[in-house]
């Protein structure tokens, strides 16, 4: 009998996130028997979009507010002005977007994915979905509850059979099929990274640029893209001022070896072929040339020290053969073992290794480790370099991320960060480079104020070593008017490139350093970039307003961004109230809401911030 009850998922991506929550998506609408068909919103034929039945999307946003750059495509079809109203009117749809609330684009691209469709005649199936990565379960939190309000709108359209039963084993059906060879171990394997998207960089330095007795160890690292601007046959360079190095990171020798080991694998076997059961519902994984060994993978593929999904525990449920850990496994997995499963693995910061060592009875097909553990995700830096500057080499800037878990109060070190530490000289780097959305102003006489705080004066390092460039080739006139806010805790352990910046304002490359040591006042009173801000107001608002400068703020997502645009708010405030009527100040509120609005319409605020 044929199955009608069909939809369409398609998912828009760029570090892998999108697609593995539409892949979960499809395999929980196929237990409650409906067919779904999912696509790469890349490969998707976009005229066939009007005579979809069912179309559920899963996006992120990327930049400042874009869709995912395979989208874009499809994106600019939709925005054609000459479509009608009613193109749509006959699909249904569905919008999930998967963000970080402290952006402030958070989930900007299915806002504006979900108004358009509306603005076409499509009908939501129900509310847009807002999966949050600040929440305490990460977006597995939004996304399960949304999908399951779909399932239920769906199963309005498409009722269930009389006596139908939810096929939960349908979950013991690994997405992959492999072939391994388990005896020729000869075989010459290939490089994971396969991927077009990323280019190979060799490391030429890697040196801590704060003081050794200070707690806090960043890296200066500079990479040769000799090779890469070689193979390049436009004359376009390889990145430019403002733009994010994203670095694909592999996972320390010592632990895959435990992964390995663990799993009862042999790091020697040699993976043949990975093949999708079901191609309708699942893509070949794209970052993997088949032949590769089982150490390749794990080495470079799994990210066995990432953080694992409440789907984890599910699965992992049906491999275990202790009757006391299969029924601890179905109880995180449960509606009830949630704030259980939170203290237990994210708030303890537990990895995929952790588990897998507290639950030594599981016996996982190889198959499965697919279903199970997420593929590792490239991180994202601010170039601290100048492409003038440095036409053949990009350098980063970069916080080794060191934490101790709050229960076990074990010291642990991110996977980026163990990857830089262990980095040597000529070692390969795997990257590719994205617009940020934030660059210098297309003219260099045009003010600009940057506030970067630690590593946040990466990118605006890159800022000043290109207007010096520009200034001493003669290429431009004159420099406009250029203040730069930066501060870390102590002068003599954590000021990052503190010759260049006094440099800088030497030479005149920027107007005025101003710095703030937050640890070092002698009153014990903690001073931020913010109050610095708040005590050159004059000259904030005379380059913002006068001189329709930039503003721009790099650094930490937590509260120093909030703090940042809160005291410019203020200062935009006390100088609308002195130039406006006693009536209009009685609206000052909307007033200053209003003029930031605009610095935002007109890209002279902007923030970078991770």
């Amino acid at each position: 009998m044929i199955n009608n009850k069909s939809c369409t998922i398609l998912y828009a991506t760029e570090s892998g996130t999108s697609q593995e929550v539409a892949e979960k998506l499809t395999r929980d609408l196929i237990k409650y028997d409906i067919k779904p068909k999912l696509f790469d919103i890349g490969n998707y034929n976009k005229i066939k979009l009007p005579e979809e039945k069912v179309v559920i999307f899963v996006l992120s946003t990327t930049g400042h507010g874009d869709v995912p750059d395979p989208m874009k495509p499809f994106w600019n079809f939709l925005l054609i002005k000459s479509l009608p109203s009613n193109s749509l009117s006959r699909t249904k749809f569905a919008v999930l977007g998967l963000g970080d609330s402290s952006y402030t684009t958070y989930n900007f691209a299915a806002k504006k994915l979900y108004s358009r469709l509306m603005s076409l005649g499509a009908i939501p199936l129900l509310r847009r979905g807002d999966a949050d990565d600040q929440h305490d379960l990460g977006i597995d939190y939004e996304v399960e509850k949304w999908t399951k309000e779909l399932i239920d709108s769906l199963l309005l359209m498409y009722p269930l059979p009389q006596n139908f039963n939810i096929n939960d084993n349908s979950i013991l059906k690994a997405k992959f099929k492999l072939k391994i060879n388990k005896d020729n171990t000869e075989l010459k394997a290939n490089d994971i990274v396969s991927n077009k998207q990323f280019s190979k960089s060799k490391i030429i330095r890697n040196e801590r640029i704060t003081n050794i007795d200070w707690e806090q160890d960043v890296r200066h690292i500079e990479l040769d893209i000799t090779e890469i601007n070689n193979q390049i046959k436009s004359p376009q360079k390889f990145y430019k001022n403002g733009d994010v190095a994203y670095i694909l990171p592999r996972n320390p020798k010592k632990k895959v070896m435990e992964f390995i080991q663990l799993l009862k694998l042999n790091e020697n076997w040699i993976v043949e072929s990975i093949e999708p059961v079901d191609p309708e519902i699942t893509q070949a994984p794209t970052s993997i040339i088949t032949p590769i060994s089982v150490y390749q993978l794990v080495e470079s593929y799994f990210d066995i020290l990432g953080s694992p999904k409440r789907y984890f525990f599910e699965l992992l449920s049906y491999f275990v053969e202790n009757p006391m850990e299969k029924e601890r496994l179905e109880f995180f997995s449960s509606a009830e073992g949630q704030d259980d499963l939170r203290t237990y693995n994210q708030k303890e910061k537990r990895n995929y290794i952790d588990v897998l060592v507290e639950f030594p009875s599981a016996n996982i097909p190889f198959e499965f480790l697919f279903d199970l553990i997420s593929p590792i995700k490239p991180r994202p830096f601010s170039i601290s370099s100048s492409s003038s500057l440095y036409p053949n080499a990009i350098h980063i800037t970069a916080g080794i991320n060191t934490y101790k878990t709050p229960y076990r109060h074990l010291l642990r070190t991110g996977l980026c960060s163990q990857y830089f530490q262990s980095l040597e000289l000529n070692e390969t780097v795997s990257l590719f480079i994205k617009e940020s959305g934030a660059s210098l102003p297309k003219s260099y006489e045009t003010p600009i104020i940057m506030v970067g705080p630690g590593t946040g004066c990466a990118m605006f390092r890159s800022f000043m070593q290109e207007r010096q460039y520009q200034k001493e080739s003669n290429s431009i006139q004159s420099l406009g008017k250029a203040l730069f806010y930066f501060g870390c805790r102590h002068e003599a352990k954590d000021y990052l490139y503190r010759n260049e910046f006094e440099q800088f304002e030497k030479n005149g490359t920027i107007t005025k350093l101003t710095t703030a040591f937050s640890r070092d006042s002698k009153d014990g009173k903690k001073n931020y970039v913010q109050n610095y801000i708040e005590k050159d107001s004059d000259q904030i608002w005379q380059v913002l307003n006068n001189e329709n400068g930039y503003f721009y703020i790099s650094g930490s997502s937590g509260r120093m961004p909030k703090d940042i645009k809160q005291t410019l708010l203020e200062i935009i405030k006390s100088n609308l109230l002195k130039n406006n009527s006693d009536q209009e100040q009685s609206n000052i509120d909307q007033l200053v809401n209003n003029y930031f609005e605009k610095l935002e319409i007109e890209k002279r605020y902007i923030t970078e911030t991770w």
